[in-house]
């Protein structure tokens, strides 16, 4: 249980910087100081209704009759000055070293998504700072071959046993897509997988490329459903040796190549390509390096869908500039790109178009919310394996806050599908029968 140790040390060694940081204890002037300055703030909240509890004293903001509504319980005070000098970072840390609580994290979070202008100005208060720390962080967590599997590692070689507790049977994790007839999440785990097929129009004949393995749901899928070969790729270990075993289990060796390798140095030709949900992992710096190898992979008459978080074009450039609560404790290295930034790089980095976008964004919210439940229902087995509770709040905050983002559409999810000059669909080549 390596991981674990590793991942607890992690968290310990956070906690005892920040409360370091408060060793010089606060007069109760200074915390009120920086309870008033928030308070001033939160007085301008819209569309919402926030109330703070602490001890004895209740006080709310907002508007009344707002439909969203959220609370916070104070348990240390010393959460006003995490907020003031770490923002919605320091509001992170704060709830991970267990200083407040909330009835419902997400709806808190869609407050704080919806009010984001207003809560900015906490954070202006000391940019400077984050800027230096900012720009540190971006540096160790660079994307290059040393750096992509140093990113990985951190995030998905935590323990198999911990997603298995909480993702479908197939072991996906990126969003559902649900409809009507698929109101779990296997069902709808499922039914993405059928749709991305038939997006890609895919084909018995066709050889697929799939950059980012996962636990190897997809490319199995593809194998027993479609039945093409699928050569497919992944720099976790955790997650290799997990596909390599479902591989065998099912007894697709033939009909699946497992490689352990960067995007960077993969070689060959291939009828498809799909990725979903890596190009997050990519880095902006290398979006060329990774379009142009995604070009490079196809066939002239080849087929990509790439399945990608996505930031509005407008927040991209301020995004991308500053490190938030995910990259700094979720995803190191992650960057979200924006549709523009991806549409910017297929058109000036590869000979392809861009066929089609389709917006799932929501499918996310329900699906982080079936994952949310499952960790919850499964934290006494996971404490029994040695999940410790400051773990448990940083992955409630983390799935909490990811569901609030998708449901205020500050994030969002696209299916963006592109096309070599030369590919032909069945029905464009039934066009050309004359």
């Amino acid at each position: 249980m390596d991981h674990l140790a590793k991942q607890s040390n992690a968290l310990n060694s956070e906690a005892s910087l920040r409360s370091g940081s408060l060793s010089a204890s606060l007069s109760n002037q200074d915390h009120q100081q920086y309870r008033q300055l928030i308070f001033s703030i939160l007085t301008h909240l819209t569309d919402s209704q926030l109330t703070i509890v602490e001890g004895k004293h209740r006080r709310i903001f907002g508007e009344d009759n707002a439909p969203l509504k959220g609370q916070i319980t104070i348990h240390d005070s010393s959460f006003f000055k995490d907020m003031i000098f770490n923002g919605s970072i320091g509001a992170a840390e704060a709830y991970i070293d267990a200083k407040w609580s909330s009835p419902n994290l997400t709806a808190l979070i869609q407050i704080m998504a919806r009010n984001q202008t207003q809560l900015d100005q906490i954070e202006s208060k000391t940019r400077w700072i984050s800027s230096i720390k900012n720009w540190w962080l971006r540096r160790q967590n660079l994307n290059s071959e040393t750096g992509s599997k140093r990113n990985i590692l951190a995030h998905y070689d935590i323990g198999n046993e911990l997603y298995q507790r909480f993702l479908d049977p197939s072991m996906l994790y990126s969003s559902a897509i649900y409809s009507q007839e698929t109101a779990d999440l296997a069902a709808a785990q499922q039914y993405k997988m059928q749709l991305i097929c038939q997006r890609l129009e895919l084909q018995p004949t066709d050889s697929v490329i799939e950059i980012g393995t996962g636990w190897g749901g997809l490319a199995i899928y593809m194998a027993q459903h479609i039945g093409c070969h699928v050569t497919t790729t992944t720099i976790s270990d955790a997650q290799f040796d997990y596909a390599q075993q479902q591989v065998k289990q099912w007894g697709l060796e033939d009909k699946i190549t497992l490689l352990k390798q960067d995007y960077r140095l993969l070689e060959g030709q291939y009828d498809k390509l799909v990725s979903i949900e890596m190009i997050e992992a990519v880095g902006h710096e290398y979006l060329p390096t990774f379009f142009t190898q995604c070009s490079q992979l196809l066939k002239p008459s080849g087929k990509m869908l790439l399945q990608s978080i996505t930031i509005a074009d407008s927040r991209y450039h301020q995004y991308r500039q500053n490190v938030d609560f995910i990259q700094k404790y979720i995803f190191p290295g992650g960057c979200l790109p924006s549709i523009a930034e991806m549409s910017k790089h297929i058109a000036t980095s590869t000979d392809m178009v861009v066929d089609e976008i389709q917006d799932i964004g929501l499918h996310y919210a329900r699906t982080l919310n079936d994952w949310n439940q499952a960790f919850q229902s499964s934290w006494s087995e996971l404490e029994q394996l040695g999940y410790k509770q400051e773990f448990k709040r940083l992955w409630q905050f983390y799935l909490c806050y990811c569901e609030g983002a998708f449901m205020e559409r500050v994030i969002s999810t696209h299916h963006v599908m592109a096309r070599k000059p030369r590919y032909m669909s069945p029905n464009d080549a039934s066009i050309l029968d004359y």
